[in-house]
Order: structure tokens, then sequence, then C-alpha cells
């Protein structure tokens, strides 16, 4: 055997550790991150499966219990009767959305979780609302046939005030869509303000940017 054989071969020797690498310290942590983030998720999708479920049963238990004692108790002596309550309702449910999503968005868990809790808080009264007066409008919502109650349910109204107040359901979803159309308007104008009162720096710019300038010819001596 030759002497540069050997050589190599010590060479490939004292090189087979050096080519090992070890792990970057950050590389270790990765997996109990991506563990931490995916039970993070989980979690708060449950809160919000939990949320919703409470939502629902306190939409059950609670107004649609007692939406029917609002239409016989203050519907007949609302001014306009019943049409004026469905008008009333209707009008105020688009600023209930609006009194419970305004608050949301000032939320900000992941940067400032103490500030964000007030906030949260805020949006609970219009959340409130929007429930009553959804259930105050579902009892004038048509009912399916039961063969144990016909036309009318135990628990809806349906059939007293749609005997005393005909067609009171379109007229509290003409009155939600007008809510909503004065709200979009009321906004537009206050935010044409807002753009007036701004000072001219602070706007921004809608005209195009100047050309830039074009080199000179330099002159020939």
């Amino acid at each position: 055997m030759s002497g540069s054989t050997k050589r190599r071969r010590r060479r490939q020797r004292a090189a087979g550790p050096s080519l090992g690498y070890d792990h970057a310290p950050g590389r270790k942590a990765a997996a109990p991150e991506r563990r931490w983030k995916r039970a993070r998720a989980l979690g708060f999708a449950c809160l919000v499966l939990l949320i919703g479920v409470g939502v629902v049963s306190a939409l059950v238990v609670g107004p649609l219990a007692w939406a029917g004692d609002l239409w016989h108790e203050v519907a007949p002596g609302w001014p306009g009767g019943g049409y004026g309550f469905a008008v009333s309702a209707g009008l105020l449910f688009p600023a209930s959305l609006l009194l419970f999503g305004a608050p949301l968005t000032r939320v900000k868990w992941k940067t400032d979780k103490v500030r964000s809790l007030p906030w949260a808080g805020l949006s609970l009264p219009g959340a409130a609302l929007a429930v009553i007066i959804s259930a105050v409008a579902m009892q004038t919502w048509h009912p399916k046939r039961s063969h144990r109650y016909g036309l009318c349910s135990s628990v809806g109204e349906y059939c007293w005030i749609s005997g005393r107040y005909p067609y009171v359901s379109l007229v509290g979803l003409a009155a939600t869509v007008v809510g909503t159309a004065l709200l979009i308007t009321a906004y537009g104008l206050y935010d044409k303000r807002r753009r007036a009162a701004e000072p001219a720096a602070t706007r921004p710019s809608t005209s195009e940017p100047p050309d830039p300038p074009r080199p000179s010819c330099p002159s020939r001596t």
C-alpha cells in the first residue's frame, strides 16, 4: 500500500467526527412551542363553542320564555300598538349590533389583555339587547304545523299576534332595513366630516406624484 493511500485514509478518519453537526438550540424547543400553540387554539375553539351554546341556551330559556308576555303586556299600550312595537324593535336591532360590535374592535388579546377586558365587557349590553329583540321578533314567525298544536306552538305567540296585528313581521323587517340604512348613512356623514376636519398635512395624497426630472443633455465642447 502506498503512502498516499494511507494518508488519504487517515484524513477521512480524522474528518469523520467533524462532519457531524449539532442541532440548533431553537430546534429542540420548536416542537413544544407548536404543541402549546395548538393547545391554545383548541382551548379558544372550545371557549367559543361554550359561549355559543350558552347564548343559545340563554335565548331559549330566558327571553323566549317571556317574550310572549312582552307582546301581551307591552305591545297593546305601546305608541302605535303592536305595529309601533315592531317598528321600535326593528330600528333598535341594528343599533344593538353596533353596540355589540363597536367595543370588540378595540379588543386586542395578543398585545394587551388588561385593556381588552373592559372593552369586552362593554359589548355585553349590546349582545343582551340583540338577544331580547331577536326573541321578540321570533314570536311573529310562522311556526311549523304540528299534529298536537296545529299552526300554533305551545311556546310562541304567533296566533295571538297575527290575529291582532296582521303582517306585523313584515313591518318589523322593513323597520330593520330602514334602521340599517340610517346607520350606514350616519357613518358615511361622520366619516366625511372627520376627513374634512383633518389637517391637510395628515390627509392621504390623492394626486399623482410629479414626474421625475429629466437629465439634461451635456453640452458638447
